[in-house]
């Protein structure tokens, strides 16, 4: 969970209660919270670390961890009301930037109270939302401008970088775009960000004044405040729009909790307007059975709403049954009615549910297919094998060019790997299996390995895009090793677990010698690969004796209906 650093007298005084440390520590518990360390300072007071639950980027900052703790110890409890006034501020969006950073919004504060230690917690929150919620500035970044020397309207734009020239914050000189990627530290950080991109995109106003070029650095001269500042301009580019309209509101609103008013800034996009921010509140209709169902518990109507409002919600019965929950424009974890009812219950205390006993008593049992993978393991120890644990994440390298295979498209990578011997998930086991033979290769042979593991498919009609499948993998390395060990194996394996029909059928494939490679089939569908491995890849795997192999897909077999066969 992201873990946040507050001083204890900013806490208490915005609380505007005498809380000692104990009972914060108490509070925050029974949120879903808790006070992860407790440290003296020198002038008495106390630093606070408290983890917050990931799910409320609202709390990643002082004010909006008071804001949802008042409502909470019923100080202020409800739904805030956040006025808006219209104004004439626009933004232009030019489609140059629709391809590298797209979105923009923005939002005027003006008569803000800042101090000193105001602008400290206000920048520390902008850093800590870059840090989780926004994905380390790629979905979403947060810029500060003092208005008063702004010319509108402003301009969101795509510039050569060579063209791009201002003083980023913290320096004295010129630099244009790309000196700023690699000279300035913040630059060299989030250079990533615009890697491939030919231009850049840049924020200026109607004067030509740069004001930052997101999500990298703002402007030394126009797009740094201090506390003297009281009318502010808030801006937040991205390239995930629900994610750039949720960080200005949640700005937005820590602008209103310092006493700003808040004015609209129209966002000119090539293909239409809008208004930003977008704190109007989100309605979401309950029912009262429902939240009695998921919770255990007869609750009154009134007792409802005000529960509600201990999470800083609202809600009006448009019927004895049915409520209409006004959630804020800033809480970004409620997304079904049970999110709402998890609001209900943390407001209502767990510890006050009554524990029952579940009127069902039932026994548990192994599923099926726990039973068949252990007992392919069993087959293959009596065999000889010896079983591993492989990692799911590798290589490209691994996987495919030591197997002599062209890097395949159809895998799931991790974006943004800096390890380049972790850059995939497996998507077959017997390179990770190799991998471990060579690791092994000065032990006495023959060895004899298997594993019994997952790997990681694309898949169109997954939830997320990919899917698991379970296989069976194993790998035969000594001086006389060839296909009619590893098919022996194979077929033994297959005729324990039912199967009396399969096909085995000459393919060709990369990673095996041509002709001492084939495929078992089963009703036309290819379940495994078998053979002996090309000497290219044992040279590539620094090893010296010949391999057979074989690779079974489990989750393929178990769409048959089939009965093992008893082990004696």
């Amino acid at each position: 969970m992201p873990v946040i650093d507050v001083k204890f007298s900013r806490v208490r005084g915005l609380l505007n209660k005498d809380i000692n440390i104990s009972e914060l520590e108490e509070v925050l518990f029974r949120f879903g919270m808790e006070l992860d360390g407790v440290k003296e300072t020198e002038n008495g007071d106390y630093m606070l670390k408290i983890e917050v639950t990931p799910d409320r980027p609202d709390m990643l900052s002082t004010w909006g961890l008071a804001r949802a703790l008042r409502k909470y110890l019923g100080i202020s409890m409800g739904l805030d009301e956040y006025i808006i006034k219209d104004s004439t501020f626009e933004i232009h969006v030019d489609e140059s930037v629709t391809p590298i950073r797209p979105f923009i919004a923005a939002v005027v504060a003006k008569n803000v109270n800042l101090r000193i230690e105001d602008l400290e917690d206000l920048i520390y929150a902008q850093e800590k939302l870059h840090e989780t919620f926004c994905r380390g500035r790629k979905k979403a970044s947060i810029g500060f401008y003092p208005f008063n020397i702004l010319r509108w309207p402003l301009i969101y734009r795509a510039e050569d970088p060579e063209k791009i020239r201002f003083r980023p914050l913290g320096f004295s000189e010129l630099m244009n775009g790309r000196e700023i990627l690699q000279k300035h530290p913040t630059g060299q950080k989030y250079a990533h960000l615009l890697e491939g991109f030919d231009k850049y995109p840049i924020f200026t106003d109607s004067a030509g004044h740069v004001l930052s070029m997101p999500p990298i650095i703002n402007s030394e001269d126009y797009g740094k405040i201090t506390e003297t500042d009281r009318d502010i301009l808030l801006e937040v580019t991205g390239t995930h729009k629900p994610t750039v309209k949720l960080v200005v509101n949640i700005m937005a609103s820590i602008l209103k909790d310092l006493s700003a008013d808040l004015y609209y800034v129209t966002i000119r996009y090539p293909k239409g307007a809008e208004k930003s921010p977008y704190l109007s509140p989100r309605k979401w209709k309950l029912s009262v059975k429902y939240v009695e169902r998921i919770l255990g518990i007869k609750i009154s109507k009134s007792e409802i709403i005000s529960l509600l409002n201990r999470m800083g919600l609202d809600g009006n019965f448009t019927n004895e049954e049915e409520i209409e929950v006004l959630v804020p424009g800033y809480r970004a974890d409620i997304w079904h009615p049970i999110d709402i009812v998890d609001d209900i219950a943390r407001a209502y205390g767990f510890d006050n549910f009554e524990p029952e006993l579940t009127p069902v008593f039932t026994t548990g049992g192994v599923l099926r297919r726990t039973e068949i993978v252990d007992y392919i393991r069993e087959l293959m120890l009596g065999l000889g094998y010896t079983e591993v644990f492989t990692f799911a994440l590798t290589s490209t390298e691994d996987q495919f060019t030591k197997m002599l295979l062209p890097i395949d498209n159809e895998i799931v990578t991790i974006m943004g790997a800096k390890e380049a011997k972790i850059n995939m998930m497996r998507k077959w086991l017997i390179p990770e299996i190799l991998k471990t033979l060579a690791y092994n290769k000065d032990k006495k042979y023959p060895i004899k390995l298997f594993e019994v593991s997952d790997v990681v498919l694309l898949s169109e009609t997954a939830d997320t895009r990919a899917m698991n499948e379970t296989r069976l993998a194993a790998v035969s390395a000594h001086k006389e090793a060839d296909f009619t060990e590893i098919r022996r194996v194979t077929e033994y394996v297959l005729r324990a677990l039912g199967f009396e029909k399969f096909l085995i059928k000459r393919i060709d494939h990369p990673s095996f010698i041509r002709g001492r490679v084939a495929g078992i089939y089963i009703d036309n569908e290819l379940v495994c690969i078998l053979g002996e491995m090309h000497p290219q890849v044992i040279t590539n795997w620094g090893l010296t004796v010949p391999i057979a192999a074989m690779e079974l897909s489990i989750d393929k077999l178990m769409k048959w209906s089939y009965k093992p066969v008893e082990i004696e």
